[in-house]
């Protein structure tokens, strides 16, 4: 069967109309949102606090933007701590905290609290910004 022939064979209709698909829905937004403020919200801060630089906010956005599923971002909670920015998600027992210290650095501390109540944790140090998702998907195993 020759190109021609194959072409002519198939037939097109048209396509119901389906849903739009949210790829950036609002509540992600909030996340991103939050993080271009964060430097300038003075009720974060207490007087003399040091505040996360710009280069650290637009660092922590990139790395937190390369997160998929983006559904880990809605259960994102952003805290500040002396120049640093500290995303923690927590599920059942366990939780990850990603650490934003300054511009290209990114810290990824685990722990997970055991049946007979002992804590068991890990910091990663130096960790790239495409791999924050694999910590985010041990929530869940």
């Amino acid at each position: 069967m020759n190109i021609q022939t194959l072409s002519r064979d198939i037939s097109y209709s048209p396509v119901a109309a389906v849903a739009p698909m949210e790829l950036f829905p609002s509540v992600v937004e909030r996340v991103f949102d939050y993080l271009a403020s964060i430097a300038s919200n003075d009720a974060l801060y207490g007087p003399g606090e040091v505040r996360p630089s710009d280069t650290t906010v637009a660092w922590a956005q990139r790395v937190l933007l390369r997160v998929i599923p983006r559904y880990y971002l809605r259960t994102a909670e952003i805290d500040v701590f002396q120049g640093e920015i500290h995303v923690n998600w927590e599920k059942g027992n366990k939780r990850v905290v990603a650490f934003f210290t300054s511009p290209d650095v990114l810290k990824v501390y685990l722990e997970i609290i055991k049946e007979d109540g002992s804590v068991a944790h890990v910091l990663h140090t130096d960790v790239k910004a495409h791999a924050l998702s694999p910590y985010l998907t041990w929530l869940n195993l």
